[in-house]
């Protein structure tokens, strides 16, 4: 990763971690504070059911106060007492009252639970009601109590929970009793469900429903109910209030509430959160990437003119503004740039003199050998003439033969040097490998005595790009050093293989080799183990190798001949000759 790219990652994650690190606490105290209200709210509904319920039980009490003290309930209890009223009259009496005063159940019978009239169960007349018997035994008169009657409808007898109470008919006589109330059902649960603005649930003790009801828009539909369903319920799941004993309820009547407002509020905090925390991140990233490109555009350009230099290009500079520490850096570049392009040219111009001082100091010492022995000639033959030496003749032959050997000798110094110091640059075509080492083995149509030639070429080898004359005089001076290290006889061997996408000439010898120490130098300029050599030829041909983009190599054991390969790119691979 580059380090604009990493500072703008760091300045996005300054930006976001806070934000992340604030997200957790907030959404837990949203959560909170969203809980205590919606708890709130179930115990501001809870309490409206338990006074909608104590108002139930009070008008059910009111009401059979009431109908214990109207005349027509004292004129029943006249009548039983004085036997003028059938059982057929008496058991329409509870289902009419029931209907006049909008009780769901309602009985008429005597102290013991002998039913005479009964309007939710109409059957039961003449019997003794054990429910009813007991609600006198246990339950003081006027006091409405909640209880599970059973009541009859058009799908047969149902248990119905009701608030009951019960009182006593005053008239002369043995007295008889009305017991009776309000049912807790659909009704009731439709108006507790308005009255809250929640789900109501009438629940039987195993759990069973008696009657539901919810308020327009409390149930869970939407994609906000659904999604708050998905976040959890907030809240918990409502409240449930017993009718009856605490310990044993008959009943139970649950209250809840939807969540949508509560989780649409929550969501929306959240995604606002999330929309912070996602604007800060870019923002960060942004910001981040401006300044680090403030930052890095030096650094970069100071990254691509250090390749320049290190490609070789000493004229390379940063050529971007900078400030502080990368300023001076880039400042500091471009002065070690300048610094090392005069320092090259110093060195190329000490190079130059040094090497123009090797020269002439091997030319002058190459060109000295020589002069001795002509200089002693000379003297010899004026020395002769000056004493008429009969012998003059045989002198004169002897001296101007050695000057003529050291002025040869001279001359070819001098073409040396000349060679090495203005190699002309290659004219590179394509060349078959077998005509190269073909006109190479031309040159030797007789071997020295006891010299063999071997000449072994891989078939279908690629022509390489070469000037070929050049080329002839590296393979002809190999051949020739070869041949010169075995003056007792031995093989020459002369071969061309393919190597990769080059071709490979190798010319070894059987000789006595090359000793380690000078096989490291063979390449040198004026390095030379032969009597009167210059120590150009290697030089020269190694030059020649890598003029034509190829390589020169020797190995050697001593005792075990040397071999020299010159590697030439092929043509079909190579660039075009310049």
């Amino acid at each position: 990763m580059r380090l604009r790219s990493k500072l703008a990652l760091a300045f996005a994650l300054f930006a976001a971690v806070p934000l992340a690190a604030a997200l957790w606490p907030v959404s837990r105290a949203l959560s909170r504070a969203l809980e205590a209200e919606h708890a709130a709210r179930l115990d501001a509904a809870t309490r409206a059911v338990e006074g909608e319920l104590a108002r139930l039980g009070d008008l059910s009490a009111a009401s059979l106060a009431e109908l214990a003290r109207s005349e027509e309930a004292e004129a029943l209890a006249r009548d039983h007492a004085a036997g003028l009223g059938g059982p057929a009259e008496e058991a329409d009496r509870a289902a009419a009252w029931a209907l006049a005063r909008g009780l769901d159940v309602l009985s008429v019978a005597e102290p013991d639970g002998r039913v005479l009239s009964s309007a939710h169960l109409p059957g039961r007349a003449g019997d003794v009601d054990p429910e009813l018997r007991g609600l006198f035994a246990a339950v003081p008169p006027g006091r409405a109590v909640p209880l599970l009657v059973s009541r009859a409808g058009p799908d047969g007898v149902a248990p119905v929970v009701a608030f009951v109470s019960w009182s006593a008919i005053a008239a002369e006589g043995p007295a008889l009793r009305v017991a009776g109330g309000k049912a807790v059902g659909v009704d009731l649960a439709l108006r507790l469900a308005a009255l809250t603005g929640g789900a109501i649930a009438i629940r039987a003790p195993d759990g069973g429903a008696l009657a539901d009801a919810a308020a327009p828009g409390a149930e869970d539909a939407t994609p906000w109910r659904r999604l708050a369903a998905r976040l959890g319920r907030i809240g918990g799941a409502g409240r449930a209030i017993p009718l009856g004993p605490p310990e044993s309820p008959i009943a139970r009547i649950e209250v809840s509430f939807a969540s949508e407002g509560l989780a649409r509020a929550r969501v929306l905090v959240l995604l606002a959160f999330l929309g912070a925390l996602a604007a800060g991140t870019l923002g960060g990233a942004a910001v981040g990437r401006l300044l680090a490109s403030r930052v890095t555009r030096p650094v970069e350009a100071l990254q691509r003119a250090a390749a320049r230099v290190a490609a070789g290009d000493l004229e390379a500079r940063v050529g971007v503004a900078a400030a502080g520490e990368v300023g001076e850096l880039v400042s500091a570049f471009d002065a070690m740039t300048e610094e090392l392009a005069r320092s090259r040219t110093r060195l190329a111009q000490a190079e130059r003199v040094a090497a123009w001082r090797e020269v002439a100091r091997r030319l002058a010492h190459e060109i000295k050998n020589p002069l001795t022995p002509i200089a002693m000639s000379v003297e010899t033959l004026r020395d002769a003439r000056e004493k008429g030496r009969g012998d003059f003749g045989e002198i004169f032959d002897e001296g101007t033969r050695a000057i003529a050997e050291e002025v040869r000798r001279l001359k070819r110094i001098v073409d040396e040097f000349s060679r090495f110091a203005r190699l002309p640059a290659p004219e590179r075509v394509p060349a078959a490998a077998e005509d190269l080492v073909g006109s190479l083995l031309a040159l030797f149509p007789e071997p020295p005595a006891g010299v063999s030639i071997g000449r072994e070429i891989e078939p279908g080898l690629p022509p390489v790009l070469a000037d070929r004359d050049q080329v002839l005089q590296v393979l002809l001076n190999l051949a020739r050093n070869a041949l010169e290290a075995m003056p007792r006889g031995g093989r020459l061997g002369v071969s061309a293989r393919r190597a990769g996408d080059a071709v490979a000439f190798t010319v070894s010898d059987t000789g006595p080799g090359i000793p380690p120490d000078d096989l490291a130098r063979v390449f040198e300029p004026y390095f030379t183990t032969k009597e009167g050599g210059t120590g150009l030829g290697l030089a020269i041909a190694h030059r020649i190798a890598e003029e034509h983009g190829g390589k020169l190599e020797a190995v050697s054991r001593p005792g075990q001949g040397a071999a020299f390969t010159l590697t030439l790119p092929a043509a079909a691979t190579s660039p075009a000759s310049p």
